[in-house]
């Protein structure tokens, strides 16, 4: 199985003929302090696998890292992979709803995907300390 898709958007769904809508991606985010509070993101994980794999259930899991290396959340759950139309790859999109996530500090923090417990891919945020603007 392949991480094929990973993202970290305003909003994203799946319409009913399997379409992936995604808006507003971003890998950066400004606070004038911290720890800071996002309110709602999402994390978009697009996955393929291919013949041999149709029918299997591998175990995905989402690790939130903050900038120690330090696992901040976690959450598995079980696929099982679908199967696809001939020798096509098969398809499988995730999406996460993440809310209300407080960042301690500034930094660079990672969202680590592993599956059967091997990392396929990862994607980082930066979270910026803003200046605080100073009226004269």
């Amino acid at each position: 199985m392949n991480v094929d898709t990973l993202l970290v958007a305003d909003y994203a769904n799946v319409t009913d003929n399997g379409k992936l809508n995604v808006m507003g991606v971003f890998r950066r985010i400004n606070s004038s302090q911290f720890p800071t509070r996002h309110p709602e993101m999402y994390l978009i994980v697009g996955l393929s696998a291919g013949v041999a794999e149709y029918g299997v259930i591998r175990n995905l899991t989402i690790k939130l890292l903050d900038p120690d290396a330090q696992e901040m959340m976690s959450f598995s759950g079980e696929i099982k992979v679908p199967k696809g139309v001939g020798w096509k790859r098969a398809e499988v999109n995730r999406i996460i709803k993440l809310r209300d996530i407080v960042f301690p500090k500034a930094g660079i923090y990672e969202f680590s995907v592993l599956i059967d417990n091997d990392e396929k891919s990862a994607i980082s945020i930066e979270l910026v300390q803003r200046r605080s603007e100073v009226k004269e």
